[in-house]
């Protein structure tokens, strides 16, 4: 789980952002891991501490490009709402629904906003949530973390739904860490490989970032 302490998103701030549902699996195998690397299939010993580098390619590349990439679920919170609209981080969004709850200055508990006073911009990058025609957000009390949106966000649930680039980036990182394994070699420090970088550059949300 990670956290991401005030969020700057267009007129949004946000006073929070975490994932409250993992992905079920990774964008590549342990197996796909051992092949990039060329190790034999039948040796097991490391499965373990791939499957550990495979996760953590994940996080590093959801990270610096600002996507999810495998199905999860988020939780965005803020105090109040804004005029209009409330960019969704870490697209791209998935069909379901979104849920949005906040405190009303009359009442102690979370109430729903019906899903029918808002809708969702979906064609947008990142996808809006804003009040439908002629409406306006309610008003929330305006104390910490008042207003609380939940959405699921990816590219599918299938390994297949996630960009190659981003796929083949995991496996680079999960091969320059497993080849590499201290932060710093005697000698000069080792930057993440350039051809990474210029992979993610290709899958970078531009003027999101």
């Amino acid at each position: 789980m990670k956290m991401y302490e005030f969020v700057q998103r267009s007129n949004v701030r946000f006073r929070s952002l975490r994932r409250i549902a993992e992905p079920a699996f990774e964008p590549v195998s342990v197996s796909d891991a051992k092949e990039h690397l060329r190790i034999d299939a039948s040796f097991t010993d490391d499965d373990t501490y791939l499957q550990t580098l495979i996760e953590a390619g994940r996080v590093w590349v959801e990270t610096a490009s600002s996507r999810t990439l495998i199905r999860s679920r988020w939780q965005a919170k803020m105090d109040m709402f804004p005029a209009k609209d409330i960019e969704l981080p870490m697209p791209p969004i998935m069909s379901d629904e979104v849920v949005v709850t906040y405190i009303p200055s009359d009442r102690p508990e979370y109430v729903d906003v019906p899903f029918t006073d808002f809708r969702t911009d979906r064609d947008s990058v990142p996808q809006i949530i804003r009040p439908q025609w002629n409406g306006t957000w309610p008003t929330a009390r305006g104390a910490e973390n008042d207003v609380t949106i939940k959405y699921w966000a990816g590219y599918g649930t299938a390994s297949s739904s996630v960009p190659a680039a981003a796929r083949h980036v995991i496996l680079m990182l999960v091969g320059h860490w497993y080849n590499t394994r201290e932060a710093v070699l005697p000698g000069g420090m080792n930057q993440v490989p350039m051809a990474i970088e210029q992979l993610m550059g290709t899958i970078n949300w531009g003027q999101y970032r």
